[in-house]
């Protein structure tokens, strides 16, 4: 029985090396070099999320092929304050594997979206080359616990347009802004409900840099495919 196993075998893991191999000549190495970071919302409101998340970050990586002179990408996560989880890095297998490292540990019921943004605007001063394209993907439903508390979001908006602005005087490059709404997308039968999940979307499409540049989390792909094409000069 050995040998119709091993002329099995050899074949399958064949096949294995051929796919894999197949995926690495798939990814593109951009023509013009982009920084990305990715601010994720770690609150405990998205802590069933994790999974989701996970799945969209490796459709980006497997797109790309990272390079320190063409492209980085970083990762932070906010819920009461900012967490850096992965400095901005031109290694994919390094990324891949703290993408897939991802968790939730506790439930934190904070969303702190302006010490996220703060947290990306150091990160790009600090590990991103000037002049180079910088771009900060806000992956959060909103904070719709805030709305519900009658809370406003002065701070917020006030910290993403630093960010959007950059500053001449300490060579901070503007940052493009994505954002990228990951809460409750059936609208609610209570009216309280509904308006306070409205609330938290209208504010995510303040954040972005453009009535265009805010996505609902299940149009993921659009991003991706447009990120592409920047990286592309197109």
């Amino acid at each position: 029985m050995l040998l119709p196993l091993r002329i099995f075998t050899l074949p399958f893991f064949f096949l294995i090396y051929f796919f894999a191999h197949a995926q690495e000549e798939d990814r593109i190495l951009p023509n013009c070099p982009l920084d990305v970071i990715i601010a994720l919302d770690f609150s405990a409101s998205e802590r069933a999320f994790i999974d989701e998340v996970q799945t969209v970050l490796l459709a980006l990586t497997s797109r790309f092929e990272l390079n320190p002179n063409t492209m980085k990408i970083g990762l932070i996560s906010f819920n009461r304050g900012a967490q850096l989880i992965q400095k901005l890095t031109g290694d994919t297998d390094t990324l891949e594997e703290t993408i897939r490292q991802l968790k939730i540990p506790i439930s934190v019921f904070a969303t702190d979206i302006h010490a996220g943004v703060d947290l990306a605007y150091e990160q790009f001063h600090l590990n991103s080359t000037p002049g180079v394209k910088k771009f900060l993907i806000l992956v959060s439903d909103g904070d719709p616990h805030a709305h519900s508390r009658g809370f406003g979001f002065q701070q917020d908006l006030e910290s993403i347009f630093r960010l959007k602005e950059g500053e001449i005087v300490n060579r901070v490059d503007p940052v493009h802004v994505f954002s990228l709404y990951s809460g409750e997308t059936i609208p609610y039968q209570d009216p309280w409900s509904e308006q306070v999940r409205m609330l938290s979307i209208h504010h995510m499409q303040k954040l972005a840099s453009s009535p265009e540049d805010f996505y609902f989390f299940d149009e993921y792909p659009k991003l991706i495919n447009l990120l592409e094409q920047i990286s592309s000069c197109l």
